[in-house]
């Protein structure tokens, strides 16, 4: 089992994950983005002022989606 992001993301094996990365559409990229972001803020990574605005950038993303 392959995971990224402490977990937050699995797959079944190296070929699968390397086969998503390589197919990966807009919905999947912005899930990826949110989806470490999530994790960067869980593991203390942002303060509060950068955590809002990466929230406010990908809210901005996905008004185009």
């Amino acid at each position: 089992m392959e995971n990224i992001f402490g977990g937050l993301i699995e797959f079944k094996s190296k070929k699968e994950f390397d086969s998503f990365i390589e197919e990966i559409d807009k919905d999947s990229a912005l899930r990826i983005i949110e989806i470490s972001i999530l994790y960067g803020q869980q593991n203390g990574l942002y303060s509060l002022e950068e955590s809002h605005s990466l929230y406010k950038c990908l809210t901005k993303l996905k008004e185009n989606v």
